[in-house]
């Protein structure tokens, strides 16, 4: 980030009643503000402050408050770096100020985020870095007139009074978190208060499958796929293709897929990713298959999808993540790629099933070439564009990051598997004690939405 920071210090008032900043002359000469002005107003999130002002003979870029300032403009009493500039010749604007709503686990002292705890440090340093002002906060945390969050200082993460959000990453990971009337409260005080929010929702299965195959360029990479409506829904096609995938259309990292394949006419094969108790592979008629099936199925939407013969490597199955990212209102980026590998017997290669990860350039150019290799990674990252692309216009809603699920065949031709709006974080390839380009990516789309406000 280009974006010049501001050193905020503590400095001990003279007198209870006097409020007063400090401002050095190298901040004044940056900030551009005249001699002459004898206070200013001061903004962070969405609390003010004005306050008589000095200027002191220091050519640093640094901003002394009194601790009745820092708790206004709730800030944590300690010093901070953050970006500053003039709303206009009298008003200071600090920030921004980025919220990260996700799931909280306190236990004793500490505190817990989940799949993403490891990858919040990492999104919290780069603020630190950057002039951004960093915090996770939850349902529980979260009030329409005093904020609370954890922020990260020294190694640990403190809750504290902080500021509103200028901008909200949401990354709750519970579908049924997201359709409560918490969520709906919480949102719609956002759109009130003018605060950008991004990854917007969850997108179902069926969802995505309806907005890629109304675009006809995108068909020709698309498995066929249909609702699982009935018991004659799930007998035609499986008459017609012999092998199946049934996915729940809230699934994810691979959980409860079932694989069903018609070996002969009174013959039927099953296998499975995750369930509950035992269950019989092969079975004599499709009711004996369906009889086992059922239970498992009644409870909530499935999606029937044929099985495409995929390329594998060493006789495990095979595909690649992207992860895209927002650069701006219209533009995307592939911001890093993997190939995942499964884990042995196993038909679905997420890393929560056992998978592993794999250099994408280095797999392509093993099983294709080297020349084919380069050109089969360009084909994969155009396709994973054009579908975050598609699915922006569509879905309605704002979307800054997507992890696409891409495939290929043993012709080399690309399938698309699965699109994920809040991908996992334990199959983003991070690098031991630096900030994946994936965090970064999601602070500069925060600082982007921030300067369109």
């Amino acid at each position: 980030m280009k974006h010049k920071t501001i050193e905020i210090k503590e400095v001990l008032s003279s007198s209870p009643r006097t409020n007063i900043c400090k401002i050095s002359k190298g901040l004044r000469e940056h900030l551009g503000l005249p001699t002459y002005l004898h206070s200013l107003k001061i903004s962070c999130g969405m609390h003010t402050v004005t306050c008589p002002i000095v200027f002191i003979d220091e050519e640093d870029l640094s901003l002394s408050l009194t601790k009745a300032l820092f708790n206004e403009l709730h800030l944590p009493h300690h010093t901070l770096s953050l970006q500053g500039h003039l709303v206009h010749t009298k008003h200071l604007k600090l920030g921004p100020v980025i919220g990260l709503l996700t799931e909280v686990k306190e236990k004793d002292a500490d505190v817990y985020f989940g799949s993403i705890h490891d990858f919040c440090k990492e999104l919290a340093t780069f603020c630190e870095n950057s002039g951004c002002f960093f915090y996770i906060f939850s349902f529980s945390t979260y009030n329409k007139d005093t904020m609370n969050g954890y922020y990260f200082y020294q190694e640990k993460w403190v809750k504290a009074v902080v500021p509103f959000p200028d901008v909200v990453h949401n990354r709750i990971h519970s579908r049924k978190l997201e359709k409560s009337n918490n969520f709906l409260n919480l949102t719609t005080d956002f759109i009130e208060k003018k605060i950008p929010y991004f990854n917007d929702r969850f997108l179902n299965k069926w969802e995505v499958h309806q907005i890629l195959s109304a675009n006809e360029h995108l068909l020709p990479y698309l498995p066929e796929s249909q609702l699982l409506e009935s018991k004659e829904s799930l007998k035609e096609m499986l008459t017609e293709k012999k092998d199946l995938f049934i996915k729940p259309i809230n699934g994810s990292q691979g959980k409860r897929i079932f694989r069903v394949q018609e070996i002969d006419k009174n013959t039927y094969h099953l296998d499975f990713t995750t369930f509950s108790g035992e269950i019989n592979k092969v079975y004599q008629s499709f009711e004996q298959l369906f009889k086992t099936l059922y239970p498992k199925l009644k409870r909530e939407g499935f999606l029937l999808q044929e099985t495409i013969n995929l390329k594998s490597y060493h006789n495990r199955t095979l595909d690649f993540r992207f992860l895209c990212h927002k650069k701006d209102r219209h533009h995307w980026k592939v911001t890093s790629a993997v190939a995942r590998v499964s884990a042995d017997q196993q038909f679905v290669a997420n890393l929560a099933r056992g998978g592993e990860l794999y250099k994408t350039k280095t797999l392509l150019q093993e099983l294709f070439g080297e020349k084919e290799a380069v050109h089969l990674r360009k084909l994969l990252v155009e396709l994973s564009l054009e579908i975050v692309e598609v699915i922006c216009i569509q879905a309605g809603g704002d979307f800054g990051e997507f992890g696409i699920d891409l495939a290929l065949d043993e012709e080399g031709h690309p399938w698309i598997i699965e699109v994920n709006t809040k991908p996992s974080k334990s199959e983003d390839d991070p690098i031991q004690g630096k900030v994946r380009p994936s965090a970064k990516s999601i602070i500069h789309y925060c600082q982007f939405l921030y300067d369109q406000k």
